[in-house]
C-alpha cells in the first residue's frame, strides 16, 4: 500500500499522508515528491492531510519535514494541515499565530474546514 496520495484540484495540491516515513531516506523521498508536485505551474496552496497518522516521527525524520515546510512557507501562498488530534492542531495554530502567519498557515482536525480555508469546499477527496 502506498504511504501517501497526491491530488491537484484548481490551485491546491492535496497531499494525503497515510503512514509516517520511518527513515530519513524515505522522508526525503516523500518530501521531494511533494516539493516536485508543489512546483507545478498554477499550484499556489498546499493542503497536507495528516489525519491518518497515528504515531510521531523520529527527530531525524522531523528535520526533513521541517526543511520542506520552510520551503513551503517561502514558495506557497496558503498552507493547511489536517492534524490527527486537537492537541497538535492547537499547537500548530499557536505557532502560526506567534509567527504572524495565521491568515495563510493554519491547522484543522476536520478536512471540510480545511477545504473551506483553502477556498475549495466543493472538492471531493474520494
Amino acid at each position: 500500500m502506498a504511504k501517501y496520495e497526491i491530488k491537484v484540484y484548481k490551485d491546491v495540491l492535496y497531499f494525503n499522508y497515510f503512514e509516517m516515513a520511518e527513515t530519513v531516506a524515505e522522508a526525503k523521498e516523500h518530501a521531494a515528491e511533494a516539493k516536485r508536485a508543489l512546483q507545478q505551474p498554477g499550484i499556489k496552496k498546499f493542503l497536507n492531510d495528516n489525519s491518518n497518522i497515528k504515531g510521531v516521527a523520529k527527530p531525524e525524520v522531523n528535520e526533513v519535514w521541517g526543511e520542506l515546510m520552510k520551503w513551503v512557507s517561502s514558495n506557497i501562498e496558503k498552507n493547511a494541515t489536517v492534524a490527527p488530534n486537537v492537541a497538535l492542531k492547537m499547537q500548530l495554530n499557536r505557532l502560526s499565530r506567534s509567527a504572524g502567519t495565521y491568515d495563510t498557515i493554519r491547522a484543522f482536525t476536520n478536512l471540510q474546514e480545511a477545504l473551506v480555508f483553502m477556498d475549495i469546499p466543493e472538492f471531493k477527496i474520494d
